[in-house]
């Protein structure tokens, strides 16, 4: 008889673990996974795998980072099926995002930045920020986000993002089977939030890949911080764009690879 499991964060597995040369089952969980389809103004736009947890969030980052929304007043209905997984949502002026997805390239002899929309693209333009941000905050910022995480603990399949104020300790953290989606949400809750305050630092456990960065840059973040590596592209893009990239932050230091003028020492 096949039994519905109930969807959470976690779905509770039988598993046969192989431990000095023995097998043995034993009860353990896993990180949830499920496909959500986005309906915008009748318009099914994209079907993507994510946690099923902060689902209003996701959707309002997701809109805002994908060029569709620029801001919540923008969405006029909001409607989440948790049976279909599948979210509703109507929106001012909607525009097809076909017609947004024109890829870009600025000249440098190979070695130019990529933009993969015409909406990465109107985001060139450096961000105007004051921000000086303390390097042991920063680290301590990032352990307290590496421990933050019970999900992660548990499953050890999913990534978290975090938003810390002027350097201080974040007020939460959000966990997703994917580095992008934990971003959208973390968007999406200072979207819902109305956060005003830009002088923001988003943290993140995964690769700081330029889609990642485009999504900073939509709100105007001027640090971003991860334990993991920036890819080159990135960091091309954040030292046009005027964002600050910290990566490999370790207990001890960090490497800076754009805009170092915002990382100040005690």
């Amino acid at each position: 008889m096949n039994m519905q499991i109930p969807f959470g964060e976690m779905i509770p597995y039988t598993i046969t673990r192989y431990k000095e040369n023995r097998m043995f089952e034993e009860n353990t969980v896993v990180a949830a996974e499920i496909p959500l389809t986005f309906v915008v103004n009748d318009h099914e736009i994209a079907t993507l795998m994510c946690t099923p947890s902060h689902l209003k969030a996701y959707a309002y980052g997701f809109l805002f980072t994908s060029g569709l929304i620029k801001g919540v007043e923008d969405i006029l209905a909001y409607e989440c099926d948790e049976k279909k997984w599948r979210v509703d949502i109507l929106i001012k002026n909607f525009v097809d995002p076909q017609l947004l997805g024109q890829r870009v390239y600025t000249a440098g002899c190979g070695k130019g930045v990529i933009y993969t929309s015409m909406v990465e693209l109107s985001s060139r333009h450096p961000i105007d920020s004051q921000i000086r941000i303390n390097g042991e905050d920063i680290i301590t910022a990032m352990h307290w986000l590496q421990g933050c995480s019970s999900l992660h603990k548990q499953t050890g399949g999913v990534h978290s993002a975090a938003i810390s104020k002027n350097g201080t300790l974040p007020q939460f953290h959000i966990d997703d089977i994917g580095r992008h989606n934990a971003v959208d949400k973390i968007i999406g809750t200072l979207l819902l939030d109305r956060t005003i305050n830009k002088n923001l630092v988003l943290l993140t456990t995964g690769r700081i890949s330029s889609e990642i960065l485009h999504k900073a840059r939509r709100f105007s973040i001027p640090v971003l911080a991860s334990r993991g590596a920036p890819t080159h592209q990135s960091v091309l893009l954040a030292k046009e764009m005027g964002i600050t990239i910290a990566g490999f932050i370790r207990r001890t230091n960090f490497v800076v690879f754009s805009h170092p003028e915002r990382i100040i020492n005690p």
